[in-house]
């Protein structure tokens, strides 16, 4: 693992360990079998019922317990707004039955699962959305797209449930350049995680491919909203990547590809944001996702 890597997965580990110091009420449900297939589910008081925010942690599209706590901040403060939080766990790409088809499942069985919370809780499932950090940006894009897979994919399942919005924050969404310095995920990472993901060779770019790429299924026909770094966005390419690598001539720039198929994106670009303080308690990327989270909702004050 490289010294990048574990600067930044010690980053999140301490953010995880500073979220993690808040008391917050949560009801602990597993949605398979696996100890990592679970989510932590966070009420408001009153009776309900509540608009439900799905939170999908980043981790280099790797997953370990600690990486939960990272959104639990934001689940207290959205709370006391009057909205319910469903903060998953889920394998990741090197975790035991995690990559392809695994993580997938994960991902759509763990959102699926709220359909049978609600019958036990009450939750507003009209008015259920996403929130993803970086690779959990990824996963929020793909479970938006996923309706439209073909049934024959190996990680297709069956929606049991929609995203009714989308807030992606300086996420990772394209796999073509999956850790926006590479076309594998080592460089950045430490693993190569791509090949992890489709279950194929790097090179090869086929309907496995295809199938995680969520810019490859546009427009996903609900609100998104993009909250991102000028240290990632706006895109500038072709440039020289880590190792002598190049990046791909023309890269396929969201959310302006987004809006042209039709979809409605609000954009806010937030200048030289460090990438952990999207999710660190106080920050401007923080604040600028609950206000996200506020205006698809209908809360939004601003």
């Amino acid at each position: 693992m490289t010294t990048r890597t574990q600067t930044l997965l010690l980053s999140l580990t301490l953010l995880t360990g500073l979220a993690a110091t808040d008391a917050l009420a949560q009801t602990r449900i597993p949605y398979g079998p696996d100890p990592m297939q679970y989510g932590e589910l966070s009420l408001p008081e009153g009776d309900g019922p509540f608009p439900v925010v799905t939170f999908l942690h980043a981790g280099c599209w790797m997953s370990t317990d600690g990486m939960i706590n990272s959104y639990r901040a934001m689940a207290k403060a959205l709370t006391a707004q009057g909205i319910a939080s469903w903060n998953m766990q889920y394998r990741g790409a090197t975790s035991e039955g995690g990559g392809w088809p695994g993580t997938w499942h994960d991902i759509a069985h763990g959102f699926d699962a709220l359909v049978e919370i609600a019958e036990e809780h009450p939750l507003d499932l009209e008015q259920a959305i996403v929130v993803g950090h970086s690779s959990g940006g990824h996963f929020g894009a793909w479970l938006a797209a996923r309706q439209q897979l073909p049934k024959d994919s190996e990680i297709y399942v069956e929606p049991a449930l929609n995203p009714k919005a989308l807030v992606m924050a300086d996420a990772y969404i394209n796999p073509a350049v999956i850790d926006s310095i590479g076309v594998s995920g080592e460089i950045y990472c430490g693993e190569p995680l791509l090949e992890k993901l489709t279950g194929a060779p790097v090179d090869e770019k086929g309907a496995n491919f295809k199938a995680i790429s969520p810019l490859e299924w546009l427009p996903w026909g609900i609100p998104q909203e993009y909250i991102v770094s000028t240290y990632r966005y706006p895109l500038s390419m072709p440039r020289e990547l880590a190792q002598g690598k190049t990046a791909l001539q023309t890269l396929p720039d969201y959310p302006a590809l987004a809006i042209i198929a039709g979809d409605e994106v609000n954009v806010r670009i937030i200048a030289n944001e460090d990438h952990g303080a999207f999710v660190r308690e106080g920050s401007r990327g923080y604040h600028a996702t609950i206000s996200a989270v506020l205006r698809l909702l209908g809360k939004a004050t601003e």
